[in-house]
């Protein structure tokens, strides 16, 4: 039953029994709690019906209803009514009541107070029929107003969470979102016509920088109408995990959108990742990372023998470094690894893999290189270190680099063989004079 039905059911009950009584006032009233009552609607309609001047305990009676005293009347009561009560009556209606309990109070004024007696006098009064069908009515706004109630707390839970949440009804027209997805998907918030969801999900995703691989995802969708898709959309500077999946396993039922703001945790990951991968002080990969990235080289070559098989490895370190230390102390030495490193990048391609050996060492491997670009490689490298001492907070410090350079050799050739002769080289630059390119090139 409509909001608008019940009142005017409500309304019918309180007047017939308004007429079958004679009676100049009836109010339909609600147990509050065990023992106290509060009218909600009275005919005719008076204004004190949420006051607290209306609330008094009831007894409850085997002949369903009793004579009221009129001193139990709270005095607000006779003060706000349009007449002086001279009998009152409440028709008990808890019979028939299962999750809420009320009845009909009857107030009559002096010129219809003798109606009152004749409603006592006779036993099996029409009034009396009402009771159940009151009882019924009490019961359906009792419900009613349950829904509503958990309607609001659903409304309220619905909006109030962080994750942005669109619930699609099955064989609907219109889908429910929550403020968080409207803010997300640039739509206003509640009932939404599908039509509009879909193409602003279809603008959204098409700004994603991964908008290719969030529309071959959805394809399932097209034709697999209970298919379940998680998948991460990268929308500007967030990163949001999208998950959809249909009502109780089955499309009939509606499909749910989650979409959760990951971005903290992504960036973490990001942040621990690099931390694990990269050397803190230079910002370089550290020695870990390079043998996993350089393996990758190593495999792909040897896998692939149509593959370009020129493929270089050099070492370097600073000279002296000790004495850098020593004259200067610790945080001097770092800042010349920071500043060292930093030349180092420019020197080389994007493609090559420089890393921070340990200690003042460097190490790159320079995929698809012939001899004669490794050798200007490595010459580059010791010019960069050249071109200008490293200025440390006033102070400027000359620095040079030895280097050591070889050749993979060949699908037969581990890496670890491939770094060993480059470490044989930078020692024998080491022995011949240091700031220099040792190679076996030639």
């Amino acid at each position: 039953m409509t909001v608008d039905l019940h009142s005017k059911a409500l309304v019918a009950l309180l007047t017939l029994a308004r007429q079958l009584t004679q009676a100049a006032m009836t109010a339909a009233m609600v147990q509050r709690t065990p023992g106290t009552m509060v009218p909600f609607r009275s005919e005719p309609p008076l204004g004190l019906r949420r006051t607290i001047a209306w609330r008094w305990a009831f007894q409850q009676k085997a002949a369903g209803w009793y004579r009221i005293p009129l001193g139990d009347l709270p005095s607000l009561v006779k003060i706000g009514l349009p007449f002086v009560p001279a009998a009152a009556v409440y028709l008990d209606c808890a019979d028939w009541g299962e999750r809420a309990i009320g009845g009909v109070l009857l107030l009559w004024d002096d010129a219809h107070a003798s109606h009152a007696a004749a409603f006592e006098a006779q036993a099996n009064h029409p009034a009396l029929l009402l009771r159940p069908l009151f009882a019924r009515l009490l019961e359906e706004r009792h419900l009613r107003m349950q829904g509503q109630e958990s309607d609001a707390q659903f409304d309220h839970i619905f909006n109030s969470v962080p994750h942005g949440i669109v619930v699609v009804a099955g064989h609907g027209a219109h889908a429910k979102v929550n403020l968080a997805a409207a803010r997300l998907l640039r739509l206003m918030d509640g009932a939404v016509d599908l039509d509009m969801l879909a193409e602003a999900m279809r603008l959204t995703r098409a700004r994603c920088a991964n908008a290719a691989q969030l529309d071959a995802a959805y394809e399932v969708l097209r034709h697999e109408f209970d298919a379940k898709v998680e998948v991460d959309w990268e929308l500007d500077d967030q990163v949001w995990k999208v998950d959809t999946h249909p009502i109780l396993d089955s499309a009939d039922n509606g499909r749910v959108w989650l979409f959760q703001d990951i971005t903290a945790q992504v960036r973490l990951e990001q942040m621990l990742r690099r931390e694990a991968a990269h050397d803190l002080l230079t910002g370089l990969f550290n020695r870990r990372a390079f043998f996993d990235k350089a393996q990758v080289h190593y495999l792909a070559h040897a896998r692939d023998a149509d593959a370009p098989q020129c493929m270089a490895l050099l070492m370097f370190d600073i000279d002296h470094f000790k004495s850098i230390n020593d004259s200067f102390g610790h945080l001097t030495g770092d800042a010349v690894l920071q500043e060292i490193a930093d030349r180092a990048q420019t020197a080389l391609r994007d493609s090559d893999l420089l890393a921070r050996y340990g200690g003042e060492e460097f190490i790159a491997l320079l995929p698809q290189t012939s001899a004669a670009d490794a050798l200007a490689a490595a010459e580059r490298l010791c010019q960069v270190v050249r071109a200008g001492p490293v200025q440390v907070e006033g102070l400027a410090i000359e620095v040079r680099i030895s280097v050591g350079l070889t050749m993979w050799r060949g699908a037969s050739e581990k890496l670890a063989s491939t770094i060993a002769r480059a470490d044989g080289q930078l020692y024998r630059a080491k022995r011949e004079g240091r700031d220099r390119v040792a190679d076996d090139v030639g």
